[in-house]
């Protein structure tokens, strides 16, 4: 079963609630939860990609959305994503058959390494390995 994320109190994380997110920043990856109903458009990209550098800058990371509620997503949006150099994969979060159709159609408009995912943890340990992989 699909797990939505709560604001954790203990971990090292920074978090962010933003309108239509939230974030939460970890040292290797960016957690993304977007808001029910949201629509995902390329000027968000443009805000999220502005905390990553935040985070990030001069480091490669990863990026995981839980899709735990349903909005919509321009695939401008991974057009866009794939232009940022240190952002080294994507992953979505999905137990939802559905979701995972979506998703595998949305992998198309990004051009880095992408999976979808059906845990939390599954994406965790698969953005660790691509980030160790990428740092030899």
């Amino acid at each position: 079963m699909q797990k939505k994320i709560s604001k954790p109190t203990m971990l090292p994380i920074t978090y962010y609630d933003l309108s239509y997110a939230e974030l939460f920043v970890f040292p290797k990856y960016m957690f993304a939860q977007m808001k029910s109903g949201i629509i995902l458009v390329p000027e968000n990209n443009n805000e999220l990609n502005a905390i990553a550098q935040k985070h990030f800058e001069g480091k490669n990371f990863v990026y995981i959305a839980n899709r735990f509620f349903d909005y919509n997503v321009s695939p401008v949006i991974y057009l866009e994503a794939s232009k940022i150099p240190n952002l080294i994969g994507m992953s979505i979060v999905t137990d939802k058959e559905i979701g995972k159709r979506t998703a595998l159609f949305e992998s198309k408009f990004y051009a880095k390494e992408f999976l979808v995912a059906s845990t939390i943890e599954e994406a965790m340990n698969w953005a660790v390995d691509l980030l160790e992989k990428n740092e030899s």
